[in-house]
């Protein structure tokens, strides 16, 4: 794709990606405080369970969806329609693959651990919407390979968007969890069977009835998919380890009310990840024309911007997070303390670490860290098993941000450096991680007072 079309569309890709999130953020913020008025903060923790809990299975994906949209990519370059279709094609099956083993997994996660709870009805309803979320979501890759992020944002947030309504009109009448779960499953499967559709009008070229996959190629794709699954891996696991380790060990009302002050952290962390998606593939594009020195000289203007941004945005966090989420869902329903100065923390490290996450992706070196998400889990659970005996469900954040700034940061800071391999980079990168060990001191004297 031509540069002078790249920097237009992840533009549209941004704003577009914003404002759609704004609005489902905020329908489903508003629905949370619905819910919580009509049902009550055990559900929530359900909820999030369910949430989280698929999160987690997701990673059967292995990372498919990442190597194939970089597979396809590069079929588009060329004007072989066949050798586009073929990798659709592969991208079904693997998709139907995927998504019976996500959905038999799920089974028996409603069957022996929702079921005697009396939850296996909704368990079931919120398990299928995603699975097939998930399935119809393989037309899709062509309109990401294709640059135009902005009409998935656009249809997904509008599915949450018009679910959240949905939920809170089938809470107010009803106020019925299976019902709301079943409201919450149709959404879904409604906006991802638009978005199929909508991504065969957009890339005309789609025609089922063609296309055969080149071996060489085939073979590079599954060549790529055990470092994509190791990625894929690291990127779920801080998402869902909070939630379902609250969940699972100190209980569903703690893990509802923990996961209100969560809901408002994520929703910072929501921009970045945004913006992660949006400036990879140009960052790539720029990597490969312009060099090592010149990328280097656009790297250090976005670590400074993402600094000074992710630190802005964990100081709002501190300061208006608890008193917002209080003022809304009631003091009642939120953690109040340390939590939030801890998340806080959390918040930064992992907005932090956007910058070289872009550039780690878009200059490819996927191979140098595949074992680094296994120690990242291996060491988050370690950590709040060792501290939870004093700082109960403080544990986790703080076992969360000790990881990142012992494991995650400097890996990722090392691959992106040995990259760019300029010599000018080494000031920098020094300042980089003295930043971010100070923040580590920081970290130990909270946890020492606390």
């Amino acid at each position: 794709m031509d540069r002078k079309v790249r920097f237009p569309q992840a533009l549209r890709n941004f704003l577009s990606g914003s404002v759609f999130s704004l609005l489902s953020g905020v329908a489903l913020y508003i629905s949370r405080i619905v819910f919580l008025r009509y049902m009550s903060v055990d559900y929530v923790g359900y909820t999030s369970l369910f949430e989280n809990v698929f999160l987690f299975v997701s990673v059967l994906d292995s990372g498919l969806a990442t190597s194939l949209t970089s597979f396809m990519a590069r079929a588009l370059r060329g004007e072989d329609e066949g050798r586009k279709n073929g990798v659709l094609r592969e991208a079904r099956r693997y998709y139907l693959l995927v998504s019976l083993l996500m959905s038999s997994l799920l089974f028996l996660v409603s069957l022996f651990y929702f079921g005697p709870k009396g939850l296996m009805v909704p368990a079931l309803f919120y398990f299928l919407g995603q699975c097939s979320q998930y399935y119809l979501g393989w037309r899709v890759l062509a309109l990401n390979a294709s640059g135009r992020n902005d009409i998935v944002s656009k249809y997904v947030h509008m599915g949450r968007t018009l679910g959240a309504l949905s939920e809170i009109i089938v809470i107010s009448l009803t106020g019925n969890f299976t019902l709301y779960v079943f409201a919450s499953m149709v959404s879904v499967i409604v906006s991802y069977i638009l978005l199929f559709y909508k991504a065969g009008s957009v890339c005309t070229w789609i025609d089922e009835n063609k296309g055969v996959v080149d071996e060489k190629e085939e073979k590079y794709l599954l060549g790529l998919m055990p470092s994509m699954f190791s990625h894929r891996f690291g990127s779920l696991f801080f998402r869902t380890y909070e939630v379902i380790a609250v969940n699972l060990l100190f209980g569903f009302s703690l893990g509802g009310r923990y996961s209100n002050l969560l809901l408002i952290s994520n929703a910072f962390m929501t921009i970045f990840w945004i913006f992660q998606n949006s400036v990879t593939g140009i960052v790539g594009e720029h990597y490969a024309v312009e060099g090592r020195k010149n990328t280097f000289g656009l790297f250090r203007k976005m670590a400074v911007y993402n600094l000074f941004v992710s630190f802005s945005a964990a100081l709002a966090f501190l300061l208006f997070g608890s008193y917002f989420g209080e003022l809304s869902f009631g003091k009642d329903n939120i953690i109040g303390g340390e939590l939030p100065l801890l998340l806080s923390i959390e918040l930064f490290l992992l907005s932090s670490r956007t910058t070289l996450i872009v550039f780690r992706d878009a200059m490819g070196d996927y191979h140098r860290d595949r074992w680094k998400p296994i120690l990242e889990a291996v060491m988050v659970i370690a950590l709040n098993l060792i501290l939870s005996g004093t700082l109960s469900f403080l544990s986790i954040p703080v076992a969360v941000s000790i990881t990142l700034i012992l494991v995650s940061i400097p890996v990722d800071s090392y691959i992106v450096i040995h990259r760019l391999n300029d010599k000018s980079s080494s000031a920098f990168f020094r300042f980089y991680l003295s930043t971010l060990l100070i923040l580590a001191v920081l970290i130990a004297i909270g946890i020492l007072v606390l």
